[in-house]
């Protein structure tokens, strides 16, 4: 009979997890027992909701509805209960007891469905979105969060802002970022993004020094590139007017030192000097 507990929570646990946008972002976070103890936590969430729902069709269900002047009898776990005697899985003293449990087990694993399009339609109405797809394209901004790689993914995201990304091979990109890997069950954000390049250039082996030799023009129209995380050196924000002061006084010539031309010494006698 326990079964009829463990079973349905740690099910209903893991199907919230998976059917729910918001906890299935965040799933990739939570391993070994920390993945456990999430499922569990949801399950049991969804098993006393589906307790609650259960006692309280159960009680509605002993009451006698009148139709046309005929009684309708709606008592359906006496029903059942009968059932399962016969059946030989229960007795006539825990038989109420094996209907009530069966109820809860089947109403917890059919909430993860309602759970979850009940947070998609409101969550849609909220932010007057139109369509599932822009929904978990805010989710997944949302997942950008933690350490400031992510924060300024996100930055560059939202606000369009141009970054500069330093890879290992030496490469130097400028661009925003337009997307980052949804994630998976096992899997997060944390693999690729895809960034529409501005400008691009390379790191000089010895001083490191930046160049920034290819301008990608809105003539050329650049397509986007996909840079993996895990070779991304440095990152920061990009700004030109920085960029161009910076480019502008190491261009700039070096002021020659002045020379100034003087007098020959006069010659003068032994005598006097010894004097």
């Amino acid at each position: 009979m326990g079964l009829l507990i463990i079973v349905p929570l740690l099910v209903s646990g893991y199907m919230v997890s998976i059917r729910h946008p918001f906890f299935f972002n965040r799933l990739h976070r939570f391993q070994g027992q920390l993945l456990y103890l999430q499922v569990a936590r949801l399950g049991m969430v969804c098993l006393i909701v589906a307790t609650i729902l259960s006692a309280a069709i159960l009680a509605l269900s002993k009451q006698k509805l009148h139709v046309a002047g005929h009684e309708i009898t709606t008592d359906y776990s006496r029903y059942l209960g009968d059932m399962l005697v016969r059946l030989d899985i229960a007795n006539e003293r825990n038989s109420a007891l094996w209907v009530f449990l069966i109820q809860i087990g089947l109403s917890a694993m059919l909430l993860p469905f309602g759970w979850g399009a009940f947070y998609v339609s409101a969550k849609k109405k909220v932010l007057k979105l139109e369509t599932d797809t822009q929904l978990n394209y805010l989710l997944s901004l949302e997942v950008l969060e933690g350490n400031p790689f992510r924060v300024l993914l996100r930055e560059s995201i939202e606000q369009r802002a141009p970054c500069m990304f330093s890879l290992s091979d030496r490469k130097v990109y400028v661009g925003i970022v337009i997307f980052v890997g949804a994630p998976t069950e096992s899997e997060g954000i944390d693999h690729a993004f895809t960034l529409l390049p501005i400008l691009s250039g390379y790191r000089d082996k010895d001083t490191l020094e930046v160049t920034l030799d290819t301008h990608y023009t809105h003539a050329q129209l650049p397509q986007p590139i996909m840079l993996i995380q895990e070779n991304v050196v440095s990152a920061t924000r990009f700004d030109f007017t920085t960029w161009n002061t910076f480019q502008s006084r190491k261009n700039r010539k070096p002021r020659q030192s002045q020379f100034y031309q003087h007098r020959p010494a006069r010659p003068m006698k032994a005598t006097r000097a010894c004097a």
